[in-house]
């Protein structure tokens, strides 16, 4: 078997966005709330480490949408907004559309058939050859199980160009119900795409030998895929949940999942290996669950959880494809492989990916 590199992210957020002030007094009309039940929802927003989100449609207009109309919207609104961070992550790795061999689609926001993946091949341009994989509604960590599907087939077949796309339009979930934990999800959750361009061995040679090569674009690239690993903490299943209703999908985000995680993170990430002080690259659930990770692994703000705080609080969780923001977003503040990166979800599930700047280290 070869081996795989990423040469390029790419990401897009819709243009609309609110700032927090404005998730505040939009969601507190809708749901009425007075007196205690208003602080608290203050209290939750206070908390979340976000200063502005993008969504493809304000609250106000999904609420009182039907869970078809919802995948309408779906369907409509998903693939732009994946086509606008393929294109950039091709550009920047200097790959043609005809030259991609693969793509993988993550998403857990949305479902329709011929679905995302058709929608590529047709608005990139790609092959009607291109193989397709989608995987669905594996929630935060589905950016790492795409990376290791997209590593797999680069791997398989070492002049392979895989294209992973993950799209999520979360916002097209909020909910009239003033649960406390839809509350928690509706402060939390954002809409964006972020795309990664991987190769095989063989490709990635030919791509070091020719000219319009950008690899220098993004400082820490190629990075090579290492070993990954995944956890099951079945004591958890209840805690973070991912439900389809008759009024959209409803999100369960207990305060048991950040104590859990900073009981589990550390053995995780000695058992996945990765070098000497490596950069994480962990996305970013939410504060508390940011908090456990900087406290388990003693990383005292820096070794990239930096970059978590500012992907979240710039853009907010965007679902699966918030792990790749926090990639680009240590790329471009010159972090350096060896890389960990880290997700977690329903399960509840720990997953990890080691990446790594020297290929002898995986020959």
């Amino acid at each position: 078997m070869g081996k795989a590199a990423v040469i390029a992210v790419g990401t897009a957020v819709p243009e609309l966005a609110w700032p927090k002030s404005q998730t505040f007094d939009g969601l507190a009309a809708l749901w009425n709330l007075r007196g205690a039940a208003l602080e608290r929802w203050q209290r939750i927003v206070a908390g979340s480490g976000i200063d502005k989100r993008h969504g493809v449609l304000a609250p106000e207009m999904v609420a009182s949408m039907t869970t078809g109309q919802r995948m309408a919207a779906y369907e409509r609104l998903a693939p732009p907004l994946a086509m606008q961070s393929a294109r950039q992550a091709l550009d920047r790795a200097s790959i043609e559309p005809g030259d991609v061999t693969d793509i993988v689609v993550v998403s857990c926001t949305g479902l329709y058939a011929p679905g995302v993946d058709v929608d590529l091949i047709s608005g990139l341009g790609l092959k009607a050859t291109t193989r397709r994989t989608t995987i669905g509604f594996m929630g935060c960590f589905g950016a790492i199980n795409g990376l290791r599907i997209a590593s797999s087939l680069c791997a398989a077949n070492p002049e392979a160009v895989t294209l992973l796309v993950c799209v999520e339009l979360c916002s097209l979930h909020v909910r009239a119900d003033d649960d406390v934990q839809n509350q928690v999800a509706s402060a939390l959750f954002a809409d964006g795409a972020a795309s990664a361009v991987l190769v095989g061995s063989r490709a990635a040679q030919r791509l070091e030998t020719t000219p319009k090569a950008s690899f220098p674009h993004s400082g820490g690239l190629p990075a090579w895929i290492g070993s990954s690993a995944s956890l099951l903490l079945p004591e958890g299943r209840g805690w973070m949940s991912w439900r389809i209703t008759d009024a959209g999908f409803a999100m369960t985000l207990t305060r048991e999942v950040p104590a859990a995680l900073r009981r589990s993170i550390e053995a995780f990430v000695d058992d996945l290996g990765g070098g000497k002080d490596p950069t994480f690259i962990v996305h970013p659930g939410g504060p508390g669950v940011l908090d456990a990770a900087d406290d388990a692994l003693n990383l005292r703000g820096g070794r990239g959880i930096d970059c978590a705080r500012r992907v979240l609080r710039t853009f907010g969780n965007m679902s699966s494809a918030t792990a790749l923001f926090v990639l680009e977003d240590a790329l471009q503040q010159s972090c350096t492989t060896p890389m960990t990166m880290l997700a977690f979800g329903p399960g509840l599930t720990i997953e990890g990916l080691r990446l790594d700047g020297d290929r002898t280290r995986h020959d």
